[in-house]
């Protein structure tokens, strides 16, 4: 087996390029993770190459990557988490734990724009207002957004998905440490931020493989349908917390798949 590997290092510009150089090697599968850019590039070249994707922060059938989740059609199929619920859940974490919190702070990129829509009615049902930060192309100036919302007096951060972000988790979480700002955001190996709530992208990745395998043995890809993520994981990190003074509830802790002391 021979793999070709290429990363866009957050810029969506790139997956074209990568698309026209990995179709011309003639791969006889093709995994896209992350954002739909990636995906949207093999898409656009109409190829039949089958292509399964690993779609972090976008649903698919939304986006015109397959025509139907039960019966994709075409060359793609793969695994989805719905970021739109999963930022909304988010959300009530947040107010679960800082339920005197009126005001919140959130980082929008590009890639998550569909997530802000959803937060900020899940805000409005509870009575709260968002500050959003901008933020265009990388790098981005984390302390400076972390600034924005601390003159804005907002009570905590929620964090959307991004592949920027994550990537970028460690800057963001020093940020928010140096401002003393709440944060709730993304699962992550680590477990960097004092609760981060996901899709269990492991468990997800793993489904992907076996897709994939099953495509190589013959499966039609236009028959396979897209899958939901199944697992999700609320991560507490005790000490990220204390760093930034919030008190973790029982209600919560009870309820982590993972536990940092």
């Amino acid at each position: 087996m021979v793999l070709e590997f290429r990363s866009a290092e957050g810029k969506a510009e790139r997956f074209p390029q990568f698309a026209q150089e990995l179709l011309s090697l003639d791969c006889d599968l093709i995994i896209t993770i992350g954002p739909e850019h990636a995906a949207r590039a093999f898409r656009d070249r109409r190829s039949d190459v089958p292509v399964v994707f690993l779609a972090i922060d976008y649903d698919p059938l939304e986006k015109g990557i397959v025509q139907s989740l039960v019966r994709p059609g075409g060359n793609m199929t793969g695994v989805t988490a719905l970021q739109k619920e999963i930022a909304v859940k988010r959300v009530e974490i947040t107010k679960e734990i800082l339920p005197a919190a009126r005001h919140f702070l959130v980082l929008s990129d590009p890639y998550n724009a569909e997530q802000l829509q959803e937060v900020r009615k899940a805000a409005e049902s509870k009575q709260a207002r968002l500050t959003v930060v901008e933020l265009a192309q990388p790098p981005h100036n984390y302390a400076a957004a972390l600034e924005t919302g601390r003159r804005a007096k907002v009570d905590a951060l929620i964090l959307l998905t991004s592949p920027v972000f994550a990537d970028k988790r460690m800057d963001i979480f020093a940020a928010a440490a140096n401002a003393r700002l709440p944060i709730v955001g993304f699962a992550t190996p680590e477990g960097v931020f004092p609760v981060g709530y996901s899709a269990n992208v492991a468990s997800m990745a793993r489904r992907v493989a076996e897709i994939g395998v099953r495509i190589l043995k013959g499966a039609k890809v236009a028959d396979i349908p897209v899958e939901q993520a199944q697992e999700f994981d609320l991560q507490v990190n005790l000490k990220a917390a204390k760093t930034l003074g919030m008190k973790i509830p029982y209600s919560v802790l009870a309820r982590a798949t993972k536990l940092i002391e």
